[in-house]
């Protein structure tokens, strides 16, 4: 309503001389412009109200066709937000606070009434209406409010709680938590130092925000977050969020972060490693060709043969590096495609062995158990004996032998391979199949620390197993068991092969 607005008052008063009055006062004032409409009945009110706008109600509390609180009833239903003021004789006045307790915002007793006390009644009861209204309407938004909201008295009990509140922490009724304490919500470990934070940050700052950890009404723990303010007159208000999803969200951004961070570190590793390993054998090719070029016509058949041997070495080496990267690329679950042959296993691990054994490290084979034919796939048996028993050789240095068994059981056979070189460190040894990780003391001895993985994933392509066993400087067991079919077996289960 503006400044030149009339104020719109519904007076409903069936003694005309209590009307004149009323409007005499009312005419007495010029700092408001007045529109009365004067009814008798509360019919002829309920009519008007459904025709007209009004700004504010005066009515009687004795009409000839309602009485009392039945008045206020009606006049409450047919127009909820609109002000009343009861208009009531001494006698009554009980009556009249009563009125006001149901929904009337103020009431006047007839013969004690001025141009003041009318004037300030009126003003009174809009501006009470109005304020009602906006507390109606922030009580409906906070008791649909997505956000839990709570209110604690000084002794962090709740007095108020809504939906959202109780549904967060587990429970059905909210009515169920009224009168509880709020650390039932907190482990007894982080109660008194959880609200001591809270406290202090309230006496400095009347507020305090924070996250933590608090446990539903069955026990399971959940993140959440607070907002807790002190209220004017003593208790706080609470604000609480379940922010359980979004942890885990952080979590697993953090986890997708870091990985990036360890396949970039992975990827760096890489490439510092296999250009290190082509420069090697390449620098060996080119310093040999070059002298071969140059002193060929001058050197003995025998002196050239060293340069020769250096060249095909280093070509054998870029090609078994090469091999390990394709091998890397190309395997993996339902990768691979074995092709299971009968193989003698003794005969081939020991044609195996006479192409791996030198005279400074030879390699020891000694077989045990039922010896029979089975059926494996000889390309992958080769690719993962040839790696662990050039790993042994490799890194027993000058420690002599190199133990190779071949044990068969019922159904399942293992090849084990014990070297006594410089082992393998504690802090590595979980480390062992990550592709191109390599051991903390191999020092300058040259290697890809992509063997290993190979290793193992062709070894789970059989569906098979494999173990190690290591200590610094004392050597490493490792033993590879695969299970098998004989070939007895096989011929059984496709008998027109």
């Amino acid at each position: 309503m503006t400044k030149n607005d009339s104020l719109q008052i519904l007076l409903i008063e069936d003694s005309p001389e209590d009307a004149d009055i009323l409007q005499e006062f009312l005419e007495n004032t010029d700092r408001t412009s007045w529109k009365v409409t004067v009814v008798e009945k509360l019919r002829i009110a309920l009519e008007k109200l459904h025709c007209h706008s009004f700004n504010v109600i005066l009515s009687d509390l004795s009409l000839p066709d309602a009485h009392g609180l039945e008045t206020i009833a009606q006049l409450h239903t047919a127009a909820p937000t609109l002000p009343i003021v009861v208009l009531t004789s001494l006698k009554d006045e009980a009556i009249a606070l009563e009125a006001v307790r149901q929904g009337a915002q103020d009431y006047l007793v007839k013969g004690q009434i001025n141009t003041h006390a009318l004037i300030r009644s009126i003003h009174y009861a809009i501006e009470r209406s109005r304020m009602q209204q906006i507390m109606h309407q922030q009580s409906v938004a906070i008791a649909v409010s997505s956000e839990g909201i709570a209110i604690l008295d000084a002794q962090w009990n709740y007095v108020y709680v809504n939906e959202a509140y109780s549904k967060i922490y587990g429970y059905k009724d909210s009515s169920l938590l009224l009168q509880t304490n709020w650390k039932i919500h907190y482990h007894p470990n982080q109660q008194a130092g959880l609200r001591g934070e809270i406290e202090q940050s309230l006496q400095q700052r009347k507020f305090w925000r924070g996250e933590t950890v608090g446990y539903k009404c069955n026990s399971q723990p959940f993140d959440q977050e607070l907002s807790i303010s002190l209220l004017p007159h003593g208790g706080t208000v609470c604000i609480l969020r379940d922010i359980s999803d979004r942890k885990r969200a952080e979590a697993a951004m953090q986890q997708a972060l870091q990985q990036a961070r360890e396949l970039h570190q992975l990827k760096s590793e890489f490439i510092t490693m296999v250009s290190h390993e082509f420069r090697t054998p390449l620098s060996v090719i080119l310093v040999a060709t070059e002298t071969l070029k140059r002193y060929a016509h001058q050197w003995t058949p025998e002196k050239n043969q060293i340069r020769y041997n250096r060249i095909i070495a280093g070509v054998q080496r870029m090609t078994e590096l090469l091999n390990d990267m394709l091998v890397m690329n190309s395997s993996g679950p339902h990768q691979a495609k074995l092709n299971p042959v009968p193989l003698n296993l003794e005969k081939f691990c020991q044609e195996l062995i006479a192409t791996l054994t030198t005279s400074e490290h030879p390699i020891i084979f000694e077989s045990q158990g039922n010896s029979r034919q089975i059926y494996l796939d000889p390309t992958v048996l080769e690719l993962i004996l040839t790696h662990l028993l050039s790993n042994a050789i490799k890194y027993s240095l000058d420690s002599g032998k190199v133990m190779f068994d071949l044990i068969f059981a019922p159904e399942h056979v293992t090849f084990s391979i014990q070297d006594w070189g410089i082992g393998i460190p504690l802090e590595d040894q979980d480390k062992l199949f990550i592709p191109f990780y390599r051991g903390s003391n191999v020092g300058n001895l040259p290697g890809t620390g992509i063997g290993l993985a190979i290793v193992k994933q062709f070894v789970e392509e059989c569906q098979g197993v494999i173990n190690v066993t290591s200590q610094m400087n004392q050597g490493t067991l490792i033993r590879v068991t695969l299970p098998i079919a004989l070939v007895e077996q096989i011929h059984d289960q496709n008998p027109g092969n």
